[in-house]
């Protein structure tokens, strides 16, 4: 949960400078919005990878646990169903 928060802290830090940056050179509008979204893009496609790792792990084991668990469920209430 930990790696979600600091993800999206760490994006919507970038966007935010980014757009802070268009505005002060002169972008207004749909224009700031657009360019800040797109630089802040690929700002953080290269500058995030090691916390977007650690993002996707954490949520791939948080969806391994689930499906550990709904199995060992279905499991149980097949063995229930049988005996």
């Amino acid at each position: 949960m930990k790696s979600i928060f600091s993800y999206t802290f760490l994006r919507l830090s970038i966007l935010l400078s980014f757009t802070a940056v268009g505005y002060l050179i002169g972008l207004r509008d749909l224009t700031l919005i657009v360019v800040a979204f797109l630089a802040s893009g690929i700002v953080s496609l290269f500058v995030l990878n090691k916390s977007r790792d650690q993002l996707s792990t954490s949520v791939t084991s948080f969806f391994q646990r689930t499906n550990k668990r709904i199995d060992a469920a279905a499991e149980k209430e097949d063995k229930n169903l049988d005996s």
